[in-house]
């Protein structure tokens, strides 16, 4: 099935989809997660006896959401993990800022080691999932309330499960409007970012033993929103010390591919290089493009045409694999995505805004990067490595080159725990 994707068309997001259903593949049974014990959170809310049960745990009202600032919590509910997650395990919706700069309620799950904290508290990694899809169903922490995407959660758990092993908190947000009502800003960056930071400080709230100083981590998607974390330091996450930033394989250079979208295929030469890979998919564009129109408050009924516009529901539907299928965006030709006249190029500031490349770093970053990647090619992490040097960014860029999308995760798994350490160690 993923070679079967992979030749509808040339672009990174459609091998996002190899992504997603490689790793899918490698791990296919759902972790159980069962009711221990209910808490509420929020300004002045104490406790209450019992949080909503099921799907309804993911919708706040006006007034909660009101009644806190950002990285408060809304709700709380411990969980007892299967196996693959070990520790103790919360269920979590905290208020966080979207991608139009507003107050929104985010879902995620806060897992921490058993044991005794060491001097300081628990370290603590906020980790970002790569894409699963932009319907609620689609969100990693749903899968003890919708069975369907219990994979998605173990496709996570076997990423973080060795690092609460290691000692570290680990916090696992679902982004905006994944698990939650509303639209999936998808890859805006700003919102990612301020979901993985406004979880740390969640987490804070509901579990006292852990550290200030905390690492932002994401594979794919949640590469780019570690990225953008860097964004939401000082002011903003008072009292909080991001000490780095791990990347691997991040989308960057997406304004590059609206530019070219915008020219109607026209690029120069190297345009052309940096981005030949990563530009010709509807299921990659198609969501990008809505989003940023979403983002940018410009009608999506002005940038798609009738085939596009007819597909819209999916996004609310459907989670990555089927997004990529024939009877939806995969098997839409990008030149009948957009509406005749459309200028996606009114998107360009949006796109820019929320792309890695355009990101400065002022903590220590490592950019991990598989030779062998066809998802996220190699050339456009050497592009992001070059410009984030010429901006003085005190980056560790690391190319293991026999590794793909996928086996970069194991591959670089040792090289990432020890830079993790040494970050945590000043």
């Amino acid at each position: 099935m993923v070679d079967d994707y992979r030749r509808r068309g040339p672009f990174w997001g459609r091998a996002a989809l190899a992504v997603v259903v490689a790793v899918l593949v490698v791990i296919v049974a759902s972790t159980a997660l069962t009711l221990l014990g209910d808490r509420d959170g929020g300004a002045g809310s104490g406790q209450a006896p019992s949080t909503p049960p099921g799907a309804a745990f993911y919708e706040a009202s006006d007034s909660e959401l009101a009644a806190g600032d950002h990285g408060s919590v809304i709700r709380s509910r411990r969980l007892v993990a299967g196996p693959t997650i070990g520790g103790t395990t919360h269920l979590v919706l905290y208020r966080s800022t979207s991608a139009k700069g507003e107050p929104v309620a985010v879902s995620g799950v806060v897992s921490v080691p058993d044991g005794e904290p060491p001097d300081g508290g628990w370290p603590v990694i906020s980790w970002g999932h790569g894409t699963t899809g932009t319907a609620d169903r689609c969100a990693p922490s749903r899968s003890g309330v919708d069975p369907q995407t219990g994979v998605y959660s173990a496709s996570m758990d076997a990423v973080t499960t060795d690092l609460v092993e290691e000692g570290y908190a680990v916090l696992r947000t679902d982004y905006e409007g994944l698990g939650t009502p509303g639209p999936h800003p998808y890859l805006m960056g700003q919102s990612a970012g301020a979901a993985m930071t406004d979880i740390v400080a969640a987490a804070h709230e509901i579990v006292p033993d852990l550290s200030p100083e905390w690492v932002a981590m994401g594979h794919s998607q949640g590469g780019q929103a570690a990225l953008f974390t860097s964004r939401f330091t000082g002011a903003y996450s008072s009292g909080l010390d991001l000490v780095g930033v791990v990347a691997l394989a991040p989308p960057s250079q997406l304004g590059p591919v609206v530019d070219m979208v915008a020219a109607g295929g026209g690029a120069t030469a190297q345009e052309q290089e940096a981005q030949e890979s990563t530009s010709g998919s509807s299921a990659f564009l198609g969501p990008l493009l809505v989003s940023a129109a979403r983002t940018a408050d410009v009608p999506v009924e002005e940038m798609l045409g009738p085939k596009g516009r007819r597909l819209l529901p999916h996004l609310e539907e459907r989670c990555i694999a089927e997004l990529f299928a024939a009877d939806s965006f995969g098997g839409l030709d990008p030149g009948e995505l957009l509406a005749p006249g459309a200028d996606p190029g009114r998107l360009r500031r949006t796109v820019g805004t929320n792309d890695a490349a355009e990101v400065h770093p002022q903590v220590p970053v490592l950019l991990l990067q598989g030779g062998a990647d066809t998802t996220v090619p190699q050339l456009l992490s050497d592009r992001l490595a070059g410009q984030y040097r010429d901006r003085g960014t005190d980056l560790e860029y690391v190319v293991l080159p026999d590794a793909d999308h996928i086996s970069l995760l194991p591959d670089g798994a040792s090289r990432v725990h020890a830079w993790v350490a040494e970050a945590f160690a000043g």
